[in-house]
This record gives structure tokens, C-alpha cells and sequence, in this order.
């Protein structure tokens, strides 16, 4: 079962039914606290990132949610629970804080698609030989360092198949910052510097920032925090 609501903690807490979700509320979220969401470790959601577009409503201020039996999928930047799976010998669930319908990768191949079919092949105990994920992995690799940094961070990927290339800079609001590369490029090692500047030239405020970087078929998408 799959069961999504931002306030599945408040509404099932005080129920039996919360106990097989294997959940602890801890309480409710405040408007717009959630603006990207990570994928944990070793499951169905590894590797995986998300914006998340929930909005200022008090509808999105999300339960926080902490695991009492159940495995974490998906926590937020501020390090909470967000999604949560629990599986017992006659019963699997998904558990939610999060909407499915708010996130998005912001990429040219959405990753949202390929979210919902790996937890239908899990729900039918389904394991593909091969997967997205790993195709993505195979395609291009990638770091920046230092992470914090305080004047500039150096960026280094490899790619393994020849084509169009882009590395773009977004603030925590998914908003385009700068481009810093838009070439095409063999496979091989590279690098590139950001200065913490924006487009115009702009020293960028201290916070937290994404790097994107787009093969044309494969996009990853990791943070790097700006210490002014």
C-alpha cells in the first residue's frame, strides 16, 4: 500500500493504523520548510533527489516524521523524515509526507517516473537485471570541492559517451544562477571553477546552491553550500 498525506502524522497518530506504518510523529512542519528532498541509502530511492514545489500554503507545511520500525526513503535539507517504507511478513507500505505531485527533477529526463515504477517493482517484489539508476552511474561521474566553500569550488565530472554538455548553477528556490558550461565534449575527464558569482556578475549569497549537470540523456543534480 502507498499512502501520501502532509498531514499523515497529525491525522493517523493517535490510531492503531499509525503503528503499521512504523512511524513516530514528532510534529507539525512550518510553510515551505521542505525545498529539496534526498533519497537514503541502499533502497529503492537511492541516489535519487528532488526539488520539492510544495508552496506557501499551510497545507504544505509538512508533518515531521521520524522511523519506529520502518525504513527511511527520503529525508529533506533540514535532515527530517519525509517517506518512509514498512515491511512486515503479510503486509508492505509507503508511507508520505511529501506529494508525489509537488517534486520534480527539474531535468530533461524527469526522474518522478522512474520513482513511482521502482515502488510498483517493489510493491511486486519486481528486481530488474538493469536500471536507470545505474545507466546514470555508468554515464557520468562527478564531485566538488571544498564543500562548504567560501570563494570558489571546483567542480570535476567524467563522462563516458561523447555529446552536448551543460553545468548549471540554482539556488535553494530552483532558480537559474549561472551557466557554466555549454559544450560539446568527448568522453574524458573535466573541471570547471565557480566563483560564487551570477550571471551578471554578482557575488551570490551565502546559502544553500545545486549543480546540475545535463549530458543531454542524463542529468545529476547535487548541493554544495556558499559560506560568505
Amino acid at each position: 500500500m502507498y499512502i501520501e498525506s502532509v498531514n499523515i502524522g497529525y491525522d493517523y497518530n493517535t490510531t492503531t493504523f499509525f503503528e503499521y506504518l512504523g512511524l513516530t510523529y514528532i510534529y507539525d512542519g512550518d510553510e515551505q520548510e521542505v525545498n529539496t528532498i534526498t533519497g537514503g541509502q541502499d533502497n529503492l530511492a537511492s541516489g535519487l533527489g528532488f526539488y520539492y514545489f510544495g508552496g506557501q500554503s499551510p497545507h504544505f507545511s509538512l508533518d515531521r516524521l521520524e522511523p519506529n520500525g520502518s525504513e527511511l526513503l527520503f529525508s529533506s535539507e533540514d535532515e527530517y523524515g519525509r517517506m518512509f517504507v514498512n515491511e512486515q511478513a503479510d503486509y508492505k507500505v509507503i508511507s508520505s509526507s511529501i506529494l508525489l505531485g509537488a517534486i520534480a527533477s527539474g531535468d530533461s529526463l524527469n526522474l518522478k517516473p522512474y520513482l513511482v515504477s521502482e515502488m510498483v517493482n517493489y510493491f511486486l517484489d519486481y528486481n530488474p537485471v538493469t536500471s536507470l539508476k545505474e545507466n546514470i552511474a555508468e554515464l557520468i561521474s562527478y564531485g566538488n570541492y571544498p564543500n562548504p566553500f567560501s570563494s570558489e569550488t571546483k567542480i570535476e565530472y567524467s563522462i563516458n559517451e561523447p555529446g552536448l554538455v551543460r553545468i548549471d548553477i540554482y539556488n535553494s528556490s530552483g532558480q537559474i544562477v549561472k551557466r557554466l558550461v555549454e559544450k560539446e565534449l568527448t568522453p574524458g575527464y573535466y573541471s570547471v571553477v565557480w566563483d560564487g558569482t551570477d550571471t551578471k556578475g554578482n557575488n551570490a549569497k551565502s546559502g544553500v546552491y545545486f549543480y546540475k549537470i545535463n549530458t543531454g540523456n542524463f542529468t545529476k543534480t547535487e548541493k554544495m553550500i556558499l559560506l560568505r
